[in-house]
């Protein structure tokens, strides 16, 4: 697991933290009275657009292992933990579509694995399909123009109904590619 801060710039009584977590907290002033309230820390100034944190202390009564402790546990639970670099900075609605895509991934990981010892289709199979099918369709305003819906329509056409995981497949992975632009633009913005 990656840690949830960085050190930006440190020279003795004062540090400047990085910690992405700040992007989607908007309790800054009192995150900022929080910290301030520790004795020997003596001021704390959070600016969000950069998602950082700077701490003045008095390195009399604290020292930088004791801030960075506190900084830890503090910021520990605020997201996914092992996501937190790649699901720190998108939107909501980003994370829920990339999330369920996860879901479809895996379903599709145990429909392959299932299909080499069973040669017909079963329920799993229609699950993933209907859930590939669910993935794809929630996601953007004109659903049919969408990279991953025309990969669905094509392959589905081209392979036929026989290879109806391969099809899903394509599909799932059209629509990862496309969540990841989705991603990348939404980052741009801010």
């Amino acid at each position: 697991m990656e840690a949830t801060f960085a050190i930006a710039h440190d020279i003795p009584g004062r540090i400047r933290l990085i910690i992405p977590a700040l992007i989607d907290k908007k309790e800054h002033e009192q995150i900022s009275q929080l910290f301030s309230s520790i004795k020997g820390i003596e001021e704390v100034r959070i600016e969000p657009l950069i998602q950082s944190m700077v701490i003045s202390y008095n390195t009399s009564i604290m020292n930088k292992k004791m801030i960075l402790r506190f900084i830890s546990l503090f910021f520990k639970q605020t997201m996914f933990d092992p996501l937190d670099d790649f699901m720190v900075t998108i939107t909501p609605a980003l994370r829920k579509n990339f999330l369920r895509s996860l879901v479809t991934g895996f379903l599709l990981l145990l429909a392959y694995l299932r299909k080499s010892s069973i040669a017909t289709p079963g329920f799993l199979d229609y699950a993933v399909v209907i859930s590939t099918a669910y993935t794809v369709l929630s996601h953007g305003q004109n659903k049919l123009r969408h990279p991953d819906v025309i990969t669905g329509i094509v392959s589905m056409l081209s392979l036929g109904t026989g290879n109806i995981l391969h099809v899903a497949t394509l599909t799932w992975a059209v629509n990862i590619i496309e969540l990841l632009n989705d991603m990348n633009k939404s980052k741009a913005l801010l």
